[in-house]
């Protein structure tokens, strides 16, 4: 930061109270100083941590698979397009073929049950094929760009998202200059193409390419109280993952109106159009999958909840592809078999996730400007913890899936270096132990930890789902709102 932009903020701080706990002008340069230092160390820890972890120790934790986005970029480009991943694709493409041959009928009960092809979407997830069907471009490598453009818009989404959380929470003199800006929304930018479960989802042909960016965007329109907007991205996710329903109910429960507002103008008409294709009865037979799902689970280790956790442990189901005796293959068509024990703590925990993410803070609203419900402190923070918790509680969580971790770690970057301003000891403490979550999960360590596949050791198999546990308890734990660098030109948070 230059000198001239320092003695500005000394010269507003000298006009009234500063709010900062820190002493006046001198504190709250300190704190500026700081976040910026604290911010260019972050910068370099990203492009560090990636390089150590994802480049010179990837041939020790990479299992030889085409698993970043240059990998997949290249297979995109004609070097071999028949090796294009196929993770939602596939049984996508198979309800879609069904649906339009047999017309409407029960496809989850011939595509899922009979054929054991795990198409886990509700219908509504079709209507993007019909769209891409109708203008001709119903064709893997077209799935795939689109993919890749999602990847390539959530890293736009972050870089905005950087820049916003530096000014809602009270450092927008810290990235006051045109290099600072553009340093933040490259930390965001980076730090998305380094983030192990949105790169995932794009290397194997996931759709949660498509929410994790719309989970981007919704915290980036939450921020900015444009929660309509919000709203709709969450609307459109649902129509895909269906358990983003749950922000319907906690929008309620907070008097989001407008929030709402824009999920029912999304979901409602996406509900109606699938049910004029498909039948409104085969849309029903949905929740006989969801039924099964959450009795079942998956032993396979890349689902990273309570379920997959407590199969392993129980070795009820394969861990792995391939066991190393050559018996115990995981197969997509195939579920664990029944567990009551494991079912029972499946739905409790499900419950008190969701409970949890539904409930938190929701106590601390009062009726503010416009009719929306105002947290006096960060509703941002109860938007993120709802995202978790949703992630969290659900039977079954991919890899991917743990893509919404990428704002939370934003979030907690900012309200960690208003901490440390104020306790140095205690909040470079709280910073490490982000930075270490983070490059958890920026980098792939299942291959070397699945050796433990068949030992009792195997819980640390799970070491996203307790990562995404620490996460969470930083979140809730931090979450009130920043005090030390908080200066009368900073804009406040939204109200929830």
């Amino acid at each position: 930061m230059k000198s001239e932009e320092f003695a500005g903020v000394a010269e507003r701080a000298l006009e009234g109270p500063s709010g900062d706990g820190g002493g006046g002008a001198a504190g709250i340069i300190g704190n500026h100083r700081f976040a910026a230092w604290t911010l260019s160390v972050a910068f370099l820890f990203v492009l560090s941590a990636d390089t150590l972890l994802g480049v010179v120790l990837r041939p020790y934790l990479d299992a030889g698979l085409d698993t970043t986005v240059w990998d997949v970029l290249l297979l995109i480009l004609g070097r071999s397009p028949e090796r294009l991943p196929l993770d939602s694709w596939e049984p996508m493409m198979t309800a879609f073929t069904w649906l339009h041959d047999h017309g409407q009928g029960d496809v989850y009960d011939a595509i899922f049950f009979t054929k054991h092809v795990k198409f886990q979407y509700p219908l509504t997830s079709l209507l993007v094929m019909e769209a891409l069907s109708a203008v001709g471009l119903l064709h893997l490598r077209i799935y795939a760009l689109i993919n890749l453009l999602m990847v390539v818009a959530t890293a736009g989404g972050m870089a905005l998202l950087m820049r916003d959380l530096a000014e809602r929470t009270g450092f927008d003199q810290a990235v006051r200059n045109g290099g600072s800006r553009w340093m933040l929304a490259a930390l965001g930018a980076v730090a998305t193409l380094c983030f192990f479960p949105i790169v995932k989802a794009f290397a194997v042909g996931q759709m949660q390419v498509w929410l994790n960016a719309a989970f981007v965007f919704a915290t980036l329109f939450y921020l900015r109280d444009q929660r309509a907007l919000a709203g709709a991205m969450l609307g459109a996710s649902t129509l895909i993952k269906p358990q983003m329903s749950l922000f319907l109910i906690w929008a309620l429960l907070r008097r989001e109106w407008r929030f709402a507002i824009g999920w029912a103008a999304v979901v409602i008409p996406g509900f109606a159009a699938a049910s004029a294709l498909y039948g409104f009865g085969a849309s029903l037979h949905y929740l006989d999958v969801l039924s099964f799902l959450g009795q079942h689970g998956e032993s396979y280790y890349a689902n990273q909840t309570l379920n997959g956790l407590l199969h392993r442990l129980l070795q009820n189901g394969p861990n792995l592809v391939l066991t190393a005796n050559g018996e115990g293959e995981w197969r997509g068509s195939a579920f664990p078999a029944y567990n009551p024990l494991v079912h029972v703590a499946t739905l409790v925990s499900g419950l008190l996730f969701i409970l949890f993410g539904l409930l938190w803070r929701v106590g601390n609203g009062a009726v503010g400007k416009g009719g929306e419900g105002s947290d006096r402190r960060q509703p941002i923070a109860s938007f993120l913890v709802a995202g978790t918790c949703f992630t969290i509680g659900t039977p079954i969580a991919w890899i991917p899936h743990y893509g919404v971790l990428l704002p939370v770690c934003a979030y907690l970057l900012f309200v960690l270096i208003d901490r440390a301003a104020l306790d140095r000891r205690r909040g470079l403490g709280k910073l490490l132990l982000l930075g270490i979550g983070f490059a958890i999960l920026s980098n792939d360590f299942f291959h070397p930890l699945n050796e433990l596949a068949g030992t009792p050791y195997n819980f640390l198999q799970s070491y996203l789902f307790f990562t995404a546990l620490m996460l969470l308890h930083l979140l809730v734990t931090t979450a009130d709102a920043p005090r030390t660098a908080r200066h009368p030109s900073a804009p406040p948070l939204p109200a929830a």
